[in-house]
């Protein structure tokens, strides 16, 4: 007699569990690269989205060939600025929404840090606190996600007691 532990008996009482495990296996690996595969997506949209800012930033700064009059207008009060210098600032203004936006979308994915999220709320509080240029933020487009954010932060400019223009610093 034959007593082998691969006796076709043997094989064919566990053939079944054997089949079973195989297909947990591969459903087990099929999740694995469905979550692989949205992961990479997710990843690409984001470079996407990063590639479009630089080239609307760069746009942006394209048209720049600084006077010596629009060096620095963040440091001179709006109500002393040149219409050069107004309208300086209102175009970096763009540029910073711009980039804001950007950064929103890479933290709401995922693509940043807390700490660094963290650093570019304050930013986003700054912009938003610059209520003489609050016209500049209204006359861009934004993803819906990013206008209701800007949209639920505290509103400095409702009752009026706003600078003139000068950016606050950092806490």
């Amino acid at each position: 007699m034959n007593k082998s532990i691969f006796s076709m008996n043997t094989l064919s009482k566990y053939g079944d569990l054997f089949q079973i495990i195989g297909v947990i296996g591969i459903i087990s690996s099929l999740i694995f690269v469905g979550l692989e595969l949205r992961q990479t997506q997710k990843i690409a949209i984001a470079g996407q989205q990063q590639a479009r800012t630089i080239l609307r930033t760069n746009q942006l700064l394209s048209a720049y060939d600084f006077t010596p009059e629009e060096i620095g207008v963040e440091n001179i009060p709006w109500s002393q600025q040149s219409n050069l210098q107004r309208y300086t600032r209102e175009q970096r203004q763009v540029y910073y929404w711009t980039v804001l936006e950007n950064n929103f979308y890479q933290y709401s994915q995922g693509m940043m840090d807390d700490e660094i999220w963290n650093k570019e709320k304050q930013y986003i509080d700054m912009q938003w606190s610059h209520c003489h240029l609050r016209h500049v933020y209204e006359g861009q487009v934004f993803m819906e996600s990013f206008k209701e954010y800007v949209a639920n932060l505290p509103d400095p400019c409702v009752n009026g007691n706003y600078s003139d223009g000068l950016i606050k610093k950092f806490n």
